[in-house]
């Protein structure tokens, strides 16, 4: 996963390197003729304003995204926001230029991106919960990790791990923390992934500390991780491995661990 391309704002003339969730092979890119912005009313009145400056500019966007892949061709609207940005050129004399830049970041996306792609055998709660975070990743961070941990408890009830314990003649939830401590013997090794994405879950769950964009793109690479170890079956794991390896002929760079 390329968190960058996640995180940074577009320019409408830019290149995009959004991913097209048709194919998740192929870039999207801007179908001409099909951008349009409009600076919203708040901002339009803030130019009275004595002190007035371009970077007070707010606009809402909208257009058309085309896949880049002529066996494709998938069409994904967006609408967001954009704002303009003061930034310095130099010419040859090293003396400095202003120029305004018009930024855009998306809010929506339909069908919405996706910033990976879950092994076939993903059983569809699973995958649901997390189309759903998906699709509010752009505009809701909280609301996108709260699916993030809705889909870990969709998995641990795949496991067959209970969701009630008896406390005397009343049934109660048991927690998605005591549920994660009995997972079975098989996936113990998975504990601690499951875990961490919890912590991030639960952020957007319960309030209180705010949940990032950086936060959510974490969960995604931790249930990523978990779903390639569950439900991908190792011949698939193995052919991934040598893709990898041909791409980069030779040994992939690693982190060193002690």
């Amino acid at each position: 996963m390329d968190r960058k391309i996640y995180k940074l704002p577009f320019t409408k003339n830019g290149q995009i390197r959004w991913i097209c969730p048709m194919c998740m092979n192929s870039v999207l890119k801007i179908k001409k003729g099909t951008f349009h912005c409009e600076e919203t009313q708040e901002s339009k009145n803030a130019h009275n304003h004595e002190a007035w400056d371009p970077d007070w500019i707010d606009y809402i966007y909208v257009c058309i995204l085309e896949c880049t892949d002529p066996s494709c061709r998938e069409i994904v609207s967006s609408t967001g926001e954009g704002s303009i940005e003061c930034e310095f050129e130099y010419d040859h004399n090293e003396m400095p230029h202003e120029r305004h830049v018009e930024y855009y970041l998306p809010k929506y996306f339909v069908p919405h991106l996706k910033m990976f792609l879950c092994p076939a055998d993903t059983p569809n709660k699973i995958r649901e919960e997390i189309d759903s975070s998906f699709s509010l990743f752009f505009s809701d961070a909280d609301a996108a990790a709260n699916h993030v941990r809705a889909a870990l408890e969709a998995m641990l009830s795949h496991f067959k791990i209970k969701r009630f314990e008896l406390k005397g003649k009343k049934r109660r939830y048991l927690a998605l923390h005591r549920r994660i401590e009995l997972l079975p013997d098989r996936y113990k090794h998975l504990q601690d992934l499951f875990i961490a994405a919890k912590w991030l879950g639960n952020a957007g769950s319960h309030g209180g500390k705010r949940v990032s964009i950086d936060d959510v793109l974490d969960a995604y690479e931790i249930v990523e991780e978990i779903l390639h170890c569950v439900f991908e079956k190792k011949a698939t794991r193995v052919r991934r491995i040598a893709k990898r390896i041909n791409k980069k002929k030779g040994p992939a760079k690693r982190v060193q661990t002690k």
